[in-house]
Formats: structure tokens, C-alpha cells, sequence
């Protein structure tokens, strides 16, 4: 199985990094890490030449360079993002925003059956209910593009104290094993 995880956050040393370094530790021969935030990633233009020729994104970065072939290849995608003023990182929502081309121009999605997105968000705010909306609508994100998603979002998770997710850590790498 090739598993493929992206972390989101703009931070190096943040909690979704600590998340990312310890599932790529548990899954390391079959797992590849992308670090958004070391990539040169540009947002969609929405000019819609990937529906116009039925291609991926035609802008030139690493999105289209690098991580295209990687998400359509992997059996199950791990994306981590913080959650910032409740919603998902600025690089999540313009790596979201790219998979526009990830659909054919009659709307049928370029991933294979049976594909799997875990979504996991982490959080300062105890109250998981604050992550609820971002969860609420990656569901519905990654679900129409045919991607079994599961999402979590982990509490506790302040700045770069990692105790939060120490906590959780055990948890997560049941539910990515067994999703």
C-alpha cells in the first residue's frame, strides 16, 4: 500500500509536522512526506484550461511537477493542517483549490476506486467542536472526488507544545492502520 502524507502547516516544527514525522517513522517503507511549506506552490488562476483540455493544472509549480502523480498513485492520503481561524492553512486551501483538475471536464474524478483521504486537524481550542466545520466540509470536499475520507481533528495542540498530540498519537496510528 502507498501511502501518501501531506503536511499542511506553514510551520517547520509545528504539530502537524510532529504527526507527519511519526506516521512516515511507522509507515516508512511505504509512505513518501510532503511538506507544503518547502514547495513552490501557486494558487488556481481559474482559468480552466485543465477543463478545457481535460489535462491536469497547467500552471507550472510543484503542484503540477511534483504532487499530482503522487495523490493520483496513492492507495490512502494522510493530509494534516492546523486549524487556523477554524478552517484548514492557507497552503491546504490552495492545494484543495488545485484538485479542480482532478475531475474530468463531465465531472467524473481522475482517482481510482477505492482511494482513501484521512484528514486530520490539529487545534489549540479543547473544544473539538471548533474544528467542526473544517471537518464537516473535507468530508464533503475529498467525498466528491470519489476519496473515502476519514477525519479527526486533534485538540490540545498549541503552538509547538506537542503534549496534545503525544496524547493522541497512539489513536491516530490506529485509525490511519485500520481506515
Amino acid at each position: 500500500m502507498k501511502i501518501l502524507i501531506i503536511n499542511a502547516s506553514p510551520r517547520k516544527n509545528g504539530n502537524s509536522a510532529f504527526i507527519s514525522d511519526a506516521l512516515a517513522e511507522k509507515y516508512a517503507d511505504e509512505c513518501e512526506v510532503i511538506n507544503l511549506n518547502q514547495l513552490e506552490i501557486k494558487p488556481c488562476t481559474a482559468c480552466r484550461s485543465c477543463k478545457a483540455n481535460n489535462s491536469l493544472c497547467v500552471i507550472n509549480d510543484d503542484i503540477s511537477t511534483q504532487v499530482y502523480s503522487k495523490l493520483l498513485s496513492a492507495d490512502k492520503i494522510v493530509l494534516i493542517s492546523p486549524n487556523i481561524m477554524g478552517f484548514i492553512s492557507s497552503l491546504a486551501k490552495i492545494l484543495t483549490d488545485r484538485f479542480y483538475c482532478l475531475k474530468t471536464s463531465d465531472r467524473k474524478t481522475k482517482f481510482e476506486e477505492n482511494k482513501k483521504m484521512f484528514f486530520i486537524l490539529t487545534q489549540g481550542a479543547a473544544d473539538r467542536n471548533h474544528g467542526e466545520m473544517a471537518v464537516s466540509w473535507a468530508k464533503k470536499f475529498f467525498e466528491q472526488y470519489g476519496l473515502k475520507t476519514f477525519a479527526m481533528v486533534i485538540p490540545n495542540c498549541s503552538y509547538d507544545n506537542h503534549d496534545g498530540v503525544k496524547i493522541k498519537l497512539d489513536e491516530i496510528k490506529m485509525n490511519v492502520s485500520m481506515f
